[in-house]
């Protein structure tokens, strides 16, 4: 009994080493900014800078410009063939930040492969449970809003929402 105890005290200080060490030793990991989309390999966050994007996806097929309702600068649309960007700047000519994502293919997919065309029993898998509101799905991760919009079982939609967060 005495030997099964001084085992049990050891495994326990050696699992207090073990953790305490750890998190001496853990990188310090930056926080969350959101779901993150990923194109032709730039990553693109709510808010974030869409000069990447923009030029890395090309010539759009339509663009519109128009005043900021929120800044002194202008809203942007820009529609790609798998997928529109809309964007924002504070001032007329100045650096446009990105202000959602909106899928129109199964081309494009979310990093965890979701993409219009999947199942809803795909989504729960990668993303969890969320509340179901008239077949939208929604998911809140620091700065971004996922909104997945199913119909009789399979995703028909797909938005990034930037938050205030």
């Amino acid at each position: 009994m005495k030997t099964m105890l001084h085992a049990v005290k050891g495994m326990a200080v050696l699992f207090a080493l073990v953790l305490a060490f750890g998190t001496i030793c853990a990188p310090i990991q930056a926080k969350s900014k959101g779901y993150v989309f990923k194109y032709k390999k730039v990553s693109v966050s709510m808010h974030g800078k869409a000069k990447k994007i923009i030029k890395k996806a090309g010539k759009p097929s339509a663009t519109k410009v128009k005043k900021s309702c929120a800044y002194k600068g202008k809203d942007r649309t820009y529609k790609y063939k798998d997928f529109i960007l809309y964007t924002y700047s504070h001032t007329d000519d100045g650096e446009e930040f990105v202000n959602g994502i909106t899928f129109l293919t199964s081309n494009v997919s979310t990093p965890q492969g979701i993409k219009i065309g999947s199942t809803l029993d795909d989504v729960i898998k990668k993303y969890g449970k969320a509340k179901d509101k008239f077949g939208v799905y929604t998911y809140k991760k620091g700065k971004t809003k996922l909104q997945i919009e199913v119909t009789d079982d399979v995703v028909s939609n797909i938005r990034y929402i930037p938050t205030k967060a």
